[in-house]
């Protein structure tokens, strides 16, 4: 086998080196816009559920804040209801004063009555007037038992309904705590799947400049093989040419040059043609 065969098939098999190379950094290539794009997804979603979790933690606050309110005010009550214990003894104490009430208000009335209409003793109406003084006491503690009742129903009605909305308050606040806890597991998931996304794709990109790196180094053998091969070619056969395959290699030469100036990038083909061209301008066949 001449040198010549044997830098031949050298470039065949880089050539083919290449090829699988340049299939293996395309397949990397898409593995990685894959990644980008899960990466895009869960960063929106990742937006979303702190959006979420912000607004349940804002709830969370108003809430705590109406449930000291709430709070605040029960104690409130309370103290009141404290105050009117004693009063509340005092009714138990005459709790036998509403049971005869219509009884003392009838007498009472025959009372005021016998004392404006009837002529009496001296001793008669100090005795009625002294009866009259003191069912007007006791129908006045009455009138008074009945406020401090009624103040204690209104108290114990409005204790009881502040009651109720703390326990709907607190029934509130351990369902959005329940709701948030479960954003915040969602958010520690995605986060270690972001994490996952970016230490493969951090790996992709040091393996996609690996094989970009060995790519250039085997281009880079495979120039310097196609100018021994061409060059040991041409050494080989006439300097002469036909003048139409002359032409056609510098029409050609043309096309390649116009590509350079474009920016385009140059097959091994064209590769092959430029220095087909330098080595026999370099011998002066054109």
């Amino acid at each position: 086998m001449t040198d010549s065969d044997k830098i031949y098939r050298g470039i065949i098999l880089t050539k083919k080196e290449l090829i699988k190379l340049g299939e293996e950094k395309e397949s990397l290539y898409s593995r990685k816009r894959v990644l980008y794009k899960e990466r895009k997804e869960l960063l929106e979603k990742l937006k979303e559920l702190r959006s979420k979790k912000e607004e349940y933690s804002k709830i969370l606050d108003n809430l705590m804040n109406e449930r000291q309110k709430t709070l605040e005010k029960l104690e409130e009550l309370k103290k009141k209801l404290d105050e009117i214990k004693q009063a509340r003894k005092d009714i138990f104490k005459n709790k036998d004063i509403a049971k005869d009430i219509n009884k003392y208000k009838k007498e009472l009335e025959t009372l005021e009555y016998v004392l404006q209409t009837e002529v009496l003793s001296y001793s008669q109406e100090k005795k009625i007037w002294n009866r009259i003084k003191y069912l007007r006491k006791l129908l006045g503690k009455y009138e008074e038992i009945s406020s401090v009742l009624q103040e204690i129903d209104k108290l114990r009605e409005e204790y009881n309904a502040y009651r109720s909305k703390l326990s709907i308050i607190g029934q509130n606040i351990r369902k959005n705590i329940d709701e948030r806890k479960i954003v915040k597991e969602q958010i520690k998931q995605i986060k270690e799947k972001l994490t996952q996304i970016m230490d493969e794709y951090n790996k992709l990109k040091e393996q996609i400049k690996q094989i970009k790196d060995k790519i250039r180094e085997l281009e880079d053998k495979l120039y310097e093989d196609l100018q021994r091969y061409i060059s040991q070619r041409l050494q080989k056969q006439a300097v002469e040419i036909s003048e139409e395959e002359k032409n056609k290699i510098i029409e050609e030469y043309s096309k390649i040059q116009q590509k350079i100036m474009n920016g385009s990038e140059l097959s091994m083909d064209e590769i092959l043609v430029m220095q087909k061209y330098e080595l026999l301008k370099k011998k002066g066949a054109i």
